[in-house]
C-alpha cells in the first residue's frame, strides 16, 4: 500500500506536515482523506489482509513510526494488520513495480493480493502482469481510494488468480 494519493491526498495536510517542527494542531485529525480512510477500513474489516507498505514515506519512518501514526489517526486496524515483513522499499534505481516484485519473490506464500497505488508513484505498475491480473488498484491523484474501488479490491482478494 502506498500512502500519498491513496489515503493522504494532501488536502489539507500531507506527509511533509508530519515532519514539520510547527505541526498544525489538527494534523492527526485531518491527515487522511475521510472517504479514503473509510474505504481502507472497509477493506480491512471485510478481508483482514496483511498490509505491506510501499510508500516513499519509508525513507522517513520505521515500523514503530507507522504504527504510532496509524493509531494516532484512527487507523489502528492498519497498525495491527502490518505484515511481519511490512515494507517493500524502492531502492535507488528501482521502480515501485520492482520493489513489489522483489518483496513477492522473498515473501509471497500464495495468498490473494491487491496493490493500492497511483500512476505517479506506482512506477512500472501500469500494464504489468499484476495490473493485467487485476491486482493493481490505481487511485487518482488528488482523489485517493474510495468506495468505487471496492469492487475491484473484492475481485482481487476473493477470486483473482494467484
Amino acid at each position: 500500500m502506498d500512502v500519498d494519493d491513496i489515503i493522504c491526498i494532501g488536502k489539507p495536510y500531507g506527509g511533509y506536515d508530519l515532519f514539520d517542527d510547527d505541526r498544525p494542531a489538527d494534523l492527526f485529525d485531518r491527515l487522511w482523506h475521510p472517504p479514503s480512510k473509510k474505504a481502507l477500513l472497509d477493506i480491512l474489516d471485510e478481508f483482514g489482509p496483511r498490509v505491506v507498505m510501499t510508500t516513499s514515506w519509508l525513507r522517513l519512518m520505521e515500523r514503530d513510526g507507522f504504527e504510532s501514526l496509524f493509531r494516532r489517526t484512527g487507523l489502528e486496524l492498519v497498525a495491527a494488520s502490518l505484515h511481519s515483513k511490512w515494507e517493500a522499499p524502492a531502492n535507488m534505481g528501482m521502480t515501485r513495480h520492482d520493489a513489489i516484485l522483489k518483496w513477492l519473490w522473498a515473501n509471497y506464500t500464495g495468498e490473494q493480493l491487491v496493490v493500492l497505488d497511483d500512476d505517479v508513484s506506482g512506477t512500472g505498475l501500469r500494464g504489468s502482469k499484476l495490473d493485467k491480473l487485476g491486482r493493481v488498484v490505481f487511485c487518482e491523484v488528488g482523489v485517493g481510494l474510495h468506495v468505487g474501488h471496492l469492487p475491484q479490491v473484492r475481485r482481487a482478494l476473493v477470486g483473482g488468480a494467484s
